[in-house]
């Protein structure tokens, strides 16, 4: 039962992480590499149309203390596993 309940958190945690890549790419003009969330983290430190967004999203996730930091995180994390990964298989 744990497995059945880890797939569906997957599941949904990665159509939460679709639809806010497609928004960023589409709407934004961003990359589909990078969630909405992580690109209001890092623009919002240089321009206040991405610090405005960036509130409106941590408000969204009021349970977390800083969503959009959390997010950033998360993309640098994924990102370092995947070049370990590759390096790995290019040895």
């Amino acid at each position: 039962m744990n497995r059945i309940l880890y797939i569906l958190y997957r599941v949904k945690t990665d159509i939460v992480s679709l639809i806010s890549r497609f928004l960023n790419a589409f709407i934004f003009g961003g990359s589909t590499s990078q969630t909405l969330s992580a690109r209001s983290y890092l623009e919002g430190h240089k321009c206040s149309r991405w610090r405005k967004i960036g509130r409106v999203i941590n408000y969204i996730f009021f349970w977390q203390d800083n969503h959009i930091e959390w997010a950033w995180q998360q993309e640098v994390t994924r990102a370092e596993y995947t070049l370990k990964r590759l390096k790995g298989l290019s040895n």
